[in-house]
């Protein structure tokens, strides 16, 4: 399971480098809402899916059908001669990805002892370390040198050997519990897909706002069905720490879709100075992750601490980020990697903890398995990523396409995450209600 994290983490820093290079080659700036919404979409359409399909078929033999697929979408979208194609690929990738998030986070739930799935997402934070050097590093020498296109599929080798040792060692521990069927919930599934694709409309017109509204308020809907109960009305303990994480991981995620389009199309660095600027905020989440692991919030009272510390370093990092962009800053590039660095170091420091609240059973028993909890993190990580980052993105679409005055609506962009952010201080109350007894032996 890390190697595979190690795998999707170096993934995800070569897609977020090579996005603008990629919309610049082929003159698709106005498409980055698009594709944000368009793969979200792919992966909802999928990770509601992930627990039932477990429940049908082992792990192992999940991987072995879904591996070819990513390969497919990265050969597809690497030699895409338009966006569309390349559009095509991307989605094609995250429609398996979805399906394996929900199956990983699962197994390591049921399969492990509550301490030893401490250490290991103790682990994927220390897996994400070392991620956000190689990571940035390749996608950065690779997109100066050999170029974008062959950056996507160059890791290729890499990726399948592990996955095959990933899938030779599933095959002698797997455990799926095949003789309970789960429903598919493919309404609320299609529900999700659908609405995060309307909200890519947003910021293009006013009538296509208003569209956009109603396409996150579809997607909130469908959540309602999929989520525990109580979850989105933030009812103090489990549910109002599942809604936490899904603001953390929007407000965060929001700012990492677009903060190298920023650098790029902005302030006009490079690909390398892209990979420091992203290696920079990785860097500064798993240390403070790796440190959160090893010595986890014990009491109520230290996890609200971290979180109201993580919502004031993501606020202060979004704001330098706003401020870097305004006309005339001082030290702007600068500002840029201290912003991001500082945001990076508000998600490390509550990311793990919050992990370990969902999923450990509380005191007085609340109705949501271990099971549930980690299909309920997968979902609400993957919601509040795909509502902020595909109104980012957009927003983001619209002022790289105008003609002139880009910088003040980008910082915009910055500082109304910075003001979301404060949300989690009042959450943190709620979600830090009750004490866990597993981490209180631990």
């Amino acid at each position: 399971m890390l190697v595979v994290e190690l795998v999707a983490a170096c993934q995800s820093y070569l897609t977020t480098t090579i996005t603008p290079l990629m919309a610049h080659d082929l003159r698709a700036q106005d498409g980055y809402g698009l594709l944000i919404a368009s793969t979200e979409a792919a992966m909802f359409l999928t990770m509601p899916l992930g627990a039932a399909l477990l429940s049908r078929w082992p792990a192992a033999q999940m991987l072995t059908w879904l591996t070819p697929l990513v390969v497919l979408g990265a050969a597809l979208s690497a030699l895409a001669p338009t966006f569309a194609v390349f559009l095509s690929g991307r989605v094609l990738a995250a429609l398996a990805a979805g399906a394996l998030m929900t199956v990983s986070l699962s197994a390591l739930a049921t399969a492990l002892p509550p301490a030893w799935r401490r250490l290991v997402l103790a682990g994927y934070a220390l897996v994400w370390l070392v991620a956000s050097v190689a990571g940035p590093v390749y996608a950065g020498w690779a997109a100066a040198t050999i170029g974008w296109r062959w950056a996507l599929i160059a890791y290729l080798p890499l990726f399948l050997v592990a996955r095959a040792l990933v899938i030779a060692r599933l095959h002698q521990l797997d455990r799926a519990e095949q003789d309970g069927r789960q429903p598919l919930g493919l309404l609320p599934a299609l529900g999700l897909a659908g609405g995060v694709t309307v909200v890519s409309l947003a910021g293009t017109s006013l009538p296509g706002t208003g569209v956009a509204v109603g396409g996150a308020v579809v997607v909130l809907v469908a959540a309602s069905r999929i989520l525990p109960a109580g979850t989105l009305l933030a009812r103090p303990g489990r549910p109002a720490a599942i809604l936490l994480m899904g603001l953390l991981c929007a407000v965060y995620f929001g700012g990492h879709a677009v903060v190298a389009i920023t650098a790029h199309d902005l302030l006009g660095r490079d690909a390398g100075d892209l990979a420091l600027l992203l290696g920079a905020g990785g860097v500064a989440w798993s240390v403070l992750g790796v440190v959160c692991g090893r010595w986890p919030a014990r009491r109520a009272s230290a996890y609200g601490w971290r979180v109201v510390g993580s919502a004031v370093l993501l606020a202060a990092g979004f704001g330098a980020l706003g401020l870097s962009l305004l006309p005339g800053a001082s030290g702007a590039w600068e500002l840029h990697l201290l912003g991001w660095a500082l945001s990076g170091a508000g998600m490390g420091l509550s990311y793990v903890d919050t992990l370990n609240r969902v999923l450990d059973q509380p005191t007085e028993q609340d109705g949501i398995g271990t099971s549930a909890a980690a299909q309920a993190l997968v979902m609400i990580e993957g919601i509040g990523t795909a509502l902020a980052a595909t109104i980012t993105a957009s927003a983001l679409a619209w002022v790289v396409a105008s003609p002139a005055a880009r910088a003040i609506p980008g910082a915009g962009v910055y500082l109304g995450l910075a003001v979301l952010s404060l949300g989690l201080i009042p959450l943190s109350r709620r979600a830090a209600a009750g004490d866990s007894p597993a981490v209180l032996r631990h």
